[in-house]
């Protein structure tokens, strides 16, 4: 490969980064029976069509295929491989199904999946040498009863795994520097047995030129080692953070953590697992097995004195273990303690106004210093427990030292062993005990890391809105039918005393283009049935259908793709107000950005503001009023033209006039589209030929809307007579 084609392909950074055009990844899918539809395909990942190879092999592993980028020639790649997508000049993409021979069956871009025939020679010109091999991942068998598949590994050491060729040069690298140490004392023992007896300084030098070569060569083994490991948990660190934050963000809504803050503080307790595996972590632990080579040299060449280590290394190590107990505990009461601090920080500085306005401030500062206080009494239980195991490795130390002196002159005098034997010795015996010390301060990060790695665990195995390795439907485009049968929903019992149910043996019947209300008392139901439809709820029992396919074949982004969601609170985001309105959707045009800003009232907005679309809306939308934010939710969802809208209690913040003029404009854009409003206002109504009222979570009415509002008044005047009459 060229170095020209080569520039042409290197992305921001050092490393090769091809692109590889989705078409390309759509085809292998589908060949595999995996079928996708485009927004499918991209759910939840950055990117345009033609992402890097790392971007690439991300979609594929998100689609349950195992991918990597491979430099191979055209007649390295075996049969069993195809099909392998082929990266070749011009940033083209051919796939390669079969090799014949001379001849190559090949799909080339812009022929609709139409494969052709094409020489072996004419092939290789254009190709790179770079291939993207894959395949799917492998599927267990439900009826074994076992979670997880012989092999598929922790999700932690699984991403590690892939760079062990760092570790491996850095596990060499850790070999030549303990035995490059040994240069400083064997250089010791010549100078006192034979340098300082026959006044030998020619010999001397030589001697000390040659430690200093090897003091050298230590230090840049030292160097490299500590690169290759850092190099190393960059490259996992990126990985991991992503997949740690795309897991957060996929979780199921009914499994989300009842504290954001304390959810938010156990993924930020990634950082303790990431410093745990840094290069000081494993340098001291790759030092750690050379104490028993330190303690064969000393047998050799102090004899007798071997044994003080032999027994005092155990005793020290053993000491360092047991310790790890407590600590664990320990660091377990930090977690939570940890947890519930940023939680309370968080709700703290998210409802300021709120505090502010009702005067508890001082509330919240009582519970910021119990939680403070309870971490300090944790933490310096912990500082205790690593402080008197330090002190007892240094006294070890020491005690080493006395022994092996006071042994050794009783070994002169017999003429067993030399003064630089002793001295050997004595040198070596440091490095034997001196690991351990560095093992004690790592011990209180090891737990922490343990600790925080259990948390993300249980984060890993959360169930969440898209299975990996499960099939689904492609159906890009709904009709907007919909179907509740028997929809019954109650949220996860965390309690152990039962959850309540909250929407009841639902049946309803939605058609394309409808228009319908759903009216009821608070905490009928409402708002929750809304949510089910939306695919943020999955039904606990029944099923819920959309053009007559259950929700549960439709691929999560085909869902949020024909069906658009806004919610009564209004969430928007640090940005401006184009980014809040686009959230990176780039592909929208300004005509249509500009048609529905008219049309829901926010040009005018943006028109007084000195910086237009590009005016601050603060975290939250905290520069706007609530009816301005019900607007930009409101205009974010008829931007991409859903089939289907729900609106939880859409002018709810609203003033009339601009209700109104909303409500007019409302009622031209959402032509055709299936209509479903939770409200409890009347000028919504009459968006609307239909109601459904929820009481108690279960449908108490459904029907035209005059009919449904007639049999409300009549229950209403009857109530009010039952009152009367007892009255």
């Amino acid at each position: 490969m060229s170095d020209a084609v080569k520039k042409e392909y290197i992305s921001q950074g050092n490393e090769y980064e091809p692109y590889i055009y989705e078409y390309a990844l759509m085809w292998i899918c589908s060949f595999f029976g995996k079928n996708f539809s485009p927004s499918a395909f991209r759910h939840g990942q950055t990117g345009d069509a033609t992402p890097s190879a790392t971007t690439a092999i991300r979609l594929l592993e998100n689609a349950g295929f195992s991918a990597r980028l491979v430099q191979k020639s055209l007649n390295d790649i075996p049969a069993l491989l195809c099909p392998v997508i082929l990266l070749c000049h011009d940033r083209k993409n051919i796939i390669l199904l079969a090799r014949e021979e001379e001849q190559c069956h090949v799909i080339l871009p812009d022929m609709d999946g139409e494969s052709v025939v094409i020489s072996a020679e004419r092939l290789a010109e254009i190709y790179t040498g770079y291939a993207l091999l894959v395949k799917p991942k492998a599927e267990q068998d439900r009826r074994s009863g076992i979670d997880d598949a012989p092999g598929k590994g922790h999700w932690l050491f699984r991403i590690m795994w892939n760079y062990r060729r760092y570790y491996y040069n850095a596990a060499i690298g850790a070999v030549l520097i303990n035995v490059l140490t040994l240069a400083g004392t064997f250089f010791t023992m010549n100078v006192y047995d034979r340098v300082i007896p026959n006044q030998a300084y020619v010999t001397l030098w030589a001697l000390a030129a040659g430690v200093f070569i090897a003091i050298l060569l230590e230090f840049a083994c030292r160097i490299t080692r500590a690169y290759l490991i850092d190099i190393a948990g960059k490259k996992a660190d990126l990985i991991i953070g992503a997949r740690l934050f795309k897991k957060a963000l996929s979780v199921r809504m009914e499994y989300r953590p009842a504290s954001a803050g304390s959810f938010a503080n156990q993924i930020r307790e990634y950082e303790s697992v990431r410093d745990f595996f840094s290069s000081a972590t494993l340098i001291t632990l790759s030092d750690l097995p050379f104490a028993f080579l330190f303690i064969a040299i000393i047998a050799a060449i102090g004899g007798p004195l071997a044994w003080v280590p032999l027994c005092l290394f155990p005793i020290a190590l053993s000491v360092c273990l047991l310790v790890q107990i407590p600590l664990s505990r320990i660091m377990k009461e930090n977690l939570r303690g940890g947890s519930l601090r940023q939680g309370l920080l968080i709700e703290s500085l998210t409802g300021l106004e709120t505090l502010k306005a009702t005067s508890s401030e001082g509330h919240m500062l009582t519970l910021w210093e119990k939680y403070s206080a309870e971490l300090a009494a944790v933490a310096m239980k912990s500082r205790l427990l690593s402080g008197m195991t330090t002190h007892f490795i240094t006294t070890i130390q020491q005690l080493q030292t006395v022994i092996l002196v006071s042994l050794g002159v009783y070994l002169i005098g017999d003429g067993v062993i030399s003064v630089g034997a002793l001295m050997g010795s004595v040198i070596l015996s440091q490095r034997v005990i001196a690991p351990l010390g560095q093992v004690v301060s790592l011990a209180v990060r090891a737990q922490q890391a343990l600790v925080a790695l259990g948390a993300l665990n249980r984060l890993m195995i959360t169930p969440t809105e898209r299975d990996a390795i499960g099939s689904y439907i492609a159906n890009p485009v709904l009709n907007g039918n919909i179907q509740l049968r028997g929809v019954g929903f109650s949220y996860p019992d965390t309690t152990g005393k039962g959850s309540p149910v909250v929407v009841d043996g639902a049946n309803i019947t939605i058609r394309e283009g409808e228009r319908i209300a759903i009216i009821g008392r608070i905490g009928s139901g409402k708002s929750t049935l809304l949510r089910i439809i939306a695919g943020l709820y999955l039904p606990t029992k029944g099923q819920l259908l959309f053009d007559d396919l259950d929700s549960r074949q439709i691929d999560i982004a085909d869902l949020r793709a024909n069906v658009s969601f806004i919610a009564q609170d209004n969430q928007l985001f640090f940005g401006s107000l184009r980014d809040n309105l686009l959230m990176g959707r780039q592909h929208i045009d300004a005509a249509r950005l500009t048609h529905i800003l008219q049309l829901t009232g926010l040009d005018a907005i943006a028109r007084n503001h000195p910086a237009g679309l590009d005016m601050p809306v603060g975290e939250n939308g905290c520069c706007l009023s609530g009816g301005q934010r019900q607007l930009v939710a409101l205009a974010r969802s008829l931007l991409v033209h859903p089939r289907v809208l729900l609106m939880d209690e859409p002018t709810s913040a609203m003033d009339n006039q601009t209700e109104t003029v909303f409500l007019r404009h409302f009622r031209q854009i959402s032509q055709g589209q299936t209509l479903i409003v939770v409200t409890h206002r009347l000028p919504v109504l009459e968006l609307v030929d239909r109601l459904i009222v929820m009481d108690g979570g279960k449908v108490a009415a459904d029907g035209p809307k005059e009919a449904v509002l007639e049999q409300l008044r009549g229950a209403e005047a009857t109530r009010l007579t039952k009152v009367k009459a007892h009255a």
